[in-house]
């Protein structure tokens, strides 16, 4: 009886041990991955891959030029609503055309998706590329719910499109002499744009037939921003430390054809 008890318990032992390897070897496994890719035309895309079982709801490009000159392209479901890339399913690829010009130099070209998020919440890569890509959401969001009382008050008056626009314009010039020119003001000057737009478009009708869906849609919008996940209070807690844009002299290393084929997926990287 005892022989079997402690075969018993060896084959159990055996077995945990077994899982918790496993699930070390899944909780270590790559998020996503990404590879640049040449066509024919020689024109570039970087393909990114989720690796993870949960879809990608935001990321960002981050490319340079032989000059040194950075180009950041942020995607994010929940700023841009409407995204076609997003979000990207659990196991799939999506791929994004880049700004370097066919026939460049590629030896001096440099392009990578230095984080994600996912539907949950969840996150991977560089924490500082996180952390401003959730910062955007917050900022959206705020920027909604001023745009909201800064337009409520006026349904009933009798105000027109074309003097809403005018207020939104001073609002938008007033806003953008107080906010740094950083890659959070971004989101500022969209909610301003669609907004503009709206009204600029109805010039003619009467405002009520404009202001009060409108003012519905920054109720929704803002809502959804809500329901994001992580959510927006926890977001402002993360620490925040936009990234620098690097100068001429500190170049990556990691050219985009990475020395590979111009119809292999290239400069492959893996981020655990």
């Amino acid at each position: 009886m005892g022989t079997i008890w402690m075969r018993v318990r060896r084959e159990f032992f055996s077995l945990l041990v077994l899982c918790l390897v496993a699930e070390h070897a899944v909780a270590g496994s790559p998020a996503y991955h990404q590879g640049i890719t040449v066509g024919d035309d020689g024109n570039r895309s970087l393909q990114l891959t989720n690796d993870s079982d949960v879809p990608i709801t935001a990321f960002v490009i981050t490319e340079l030029s032989s000059s040194g000159t950075e180009a950041r392209t942020y995607f994010d479901i929940y700023t841009a609503p409407g995204e076609s890339s997003l979000p990207i399913p659990a196991r799939a690829s999506i791929s994004r055309n880049l700004s370097a010009s066919a026939g460049a130099d590629v030896s001096k070209l440099w392009a990578e998706v230095p984080a994600v998020v996912f539907k949950d919440g969840s996150s991977a890569g560089d924490p500082v590329w996180i952390n401003t890509m959730l910062a955007r959401r917050v900022r959206l969001h705020d920027r909604l719910l001023s745009l909201h009382d800064l337009l409520s008050p006026l349904v009933g008056t009798g105000t027109s499109p074309g003097a809403i626009v005018d207020k939104l314009r001073a609002s938008l010039t007033e806003a953008m002499k107080q906010l740094p020119d950083d890659d959070l003001r971004a989101v500022d000057t969209m909610a301003f744009f669609d907004a503009t737009s709206t009204f600029d478009r109805v010039r003619q009708d009467k405002s009520e037939n404009t202001l009060k869906p409108y003012l519905e849609h920054l109720e929704k919008r803002a809502l959804v921003l809500e329901y994001s996940r992580p959510d927006l209070d926890t977001i402002r807690t993360l620490p925040l430390s936009i990234p620098k844009r690097p100068s001429e002299s500190k170049l990556p290393s990691r050219p985009l054809d990475g020395g590979l084929s111009s119809k292999a997926a290239a400069a492959e990287m893996r981020v655990q």
